[in-house]
C-alpha cells in the first residue's frame, strides 16, 4: 500500500492531479509537487586547478570556460539552502578504472584520491579532464547526504539527482568507461539500498501505491503530501531514452526499482518526472507538465554564461515556469565576474511554485 494521498474531496470530484491553480490555500494541503527550491548542479565538482586549466584552455578554450567552476562540500551546500543535488556516476566494479586521470598525468599534479582504488561507483565529472572531488565514492555522497538529512528531519523532499557517465572523450590514451548495462544498473539501486533504508527515501512504487502504473498514480492522486514526505530524499535518473529503456529493465513502471526516470512522454507508464534543462526555450512545457502534476528539474545557468554576464533572465524565467527544483552552479556569486546568485525571491529555501495556490510551512 503507497502513501494517503488525498488532497481534499474537491480534487477528486473535479478529477484534478494535485493542488496547483486550482482550490485556496485554506483547503489544500500542499504537496512535494507544489514546492519550488534551488539545487546545484554537477553538485561534487570541486574547480579545476589552475596548472591543468591552463592545458585545456589551449587545447579546448571552449571546454575551458564551461569547465571554470566547482562547489562546496555537499553538506555546507545543503546548509545553504540547497535542496536538490547531483551526482555523475560511473561503473567501476573491480575499483581503479579512473585512478590515474590523464590531465594531472599530463602536468605533473598531485592527484591523491585513495578511494578511487576502491571498488564501486565513482563519482566524478569528466574522465582524465575534470576529475576532483569531494565524495569520489558514490556510496560516501550518499552517506554525507543522509547524515545531513537525518540531522535536519523536517527538510523537504529532497532530490538528488543521478546521471550514468559513459561517453568516451576524443584524447589519445583516455580512460574509457564501462557501458551500463542492467547489471550495472542493478548495482546502482543496491549502493543507494545500502544507504538508505526504505522509510528513508521515496521510491516509485511508493508513489505507484495501488494504482496500475505510476503515470495513473500522478493524475490520479498525485505525489505525496509535505507531510508524509519530509526528510525524504528521491533519486531520479538523468538519462537518454536508450539508457533509460536499460534501466527500467522491463518494468514498464519502474516496479522495485530505487530511482524515478527523466520521462520524455508524458504519456508513458512510468511519467513523473522530467528534466527540461533551458526554461527560456521550454518555459510552456515545464509549466503544462507542471500543472499536470509531475516535477520538473530545469536550470537557472550553464557553462559559467550568466554568472559571467550578471544576467538573470534565465534565472527569472525558471522561476516564473513553476519548476519545482531550479540547479545553478551559482547559489553564491563568482565576485571576480558580476553578482549574480541564483536565489528564491523570499531568500527561504523553499516556497510554493507560482502555479501553487498551496501555503508552504
Amino acid at each position: 500500500m503507497g502513501f494517503g494521498f488525498q488532497c481534499v474531496a474537491a480534487l477528486a470530484v473535479m478529477g484534478v492531479a494535485g493542488c496547483a491553480s486550482v482550490v485556496s490555500p485554506d483547503s489544500c494541503a500542499a504537496r512535494l509537487s507544489d514546492i519550488q527550491v534551488i539545487g546545484s548542479h554537477n553538485s561534487y565538482k570541486l574547480a579545476i586547478p589552475s596548472e591543468e586549466m591552463s592545458l585545456i584552455e589551449a587545447q579546448a578554450p571552449e571546454w575551458a570556460v564551461a569547465l571554470d567552476y566547482g562547489h562546496l562540500p555537499l553538506t555546507e551546500q545543503l546548509d545553504l539552502g540547497m535542496r536538490q543535488l547531483e551526482l555523475d556516476v560511473y561503473y567501476d566494479p573491480e575499483g581503479g578504472l579512473y585512478a590515474d586521470p590523464l590531465g594531472p598525468r599530463l602536468v605533473g599534479a598531485e592527484y591523491d584520491a585513495p578511494d578511487l582504488a576502491q571498488p564501486g561507483f565513482k563519482v566524478l565529472h569528466v574522465q582524465d579532464v575534470d576529475a576532483r572531488s569531494t565524495c569520489y565514492l558514490f556510496t560516501q555522497c550518499l552517506s554525507e547526504i543522509r547524515a545531513w538529512s537525518k540531522a535536519q528531519p523536517d527538510h523537504v523532499p529532497m532530490l538528488v539527482l543521478i546521471n550514468a557517465k559513459q561517453a568516451r572523450i576524443d584524447l589519445p590514451n583516455s580512460t574509457i568507461p564501462l557501458a551500463f548495462d542492467a547489471a550495472a544498473f542493478d548495482a546502482l539501486d543496491a549502493e543507494i539500498r545500502s544507504v538508505f533504508s526504505d522509510d528513508e527515501f521515496l521510491t516509485p512504487d511508493h508513489v505507484r501505491g495501488d494504482a496500475a502504473t505510476l503515470r495513473d498514480a500522478i493524475l490520479g492522486a498525485g505525489w505525496p503530501t509535505l507531510s508524509e514526505t519530509r526528510g525524504r530524499i528521491f533519486f531520479a535518473l538523468d538519462a537518454p531514452p536508450a539508457v533509460i529503456e536499460i534501466y527500467r529493465r522491463g518494468q514498464r513502471s519502474l516496479n522495485g526499482h530505487a530511482m524515478f526516470v527523466n520521462s520524455i512522454d508524458p504519456g508513458d507508464a512510468d511519467a513523473a518526472y522530467f528534466t527540461i534543462n533551458s526554461p527560456i526555450d521550454s518555459a510552456a512545457e515545464i509549466s503544462a507538465r507542471v500543472s499536470e502534476g509531475f516535477i520538473v528539474r530545469t536550470r537557472a545557468d550553464a557553462n559559467t554564461l550568466e554568472a559571467r554576464r550578471g544576467d538573470r533572465s534565465r534565472l527569472e524565467t525558471a522561476l516564473a515556469s513553476g519548476a519545482q527544483y531550479i540547479s545553478t552552479d551559482y547559489y553564491q556569486p563568482r565576485t571576480e565576474w558580476s553578482d549574480y546568485a541564483a536565489k528564491l525571491p523570499n531568500g527561504d529555501s523553499v516556497r510554493a511554485h507560482p502555479l501553487s495556490t498551496c501555503e508552504i510551512e
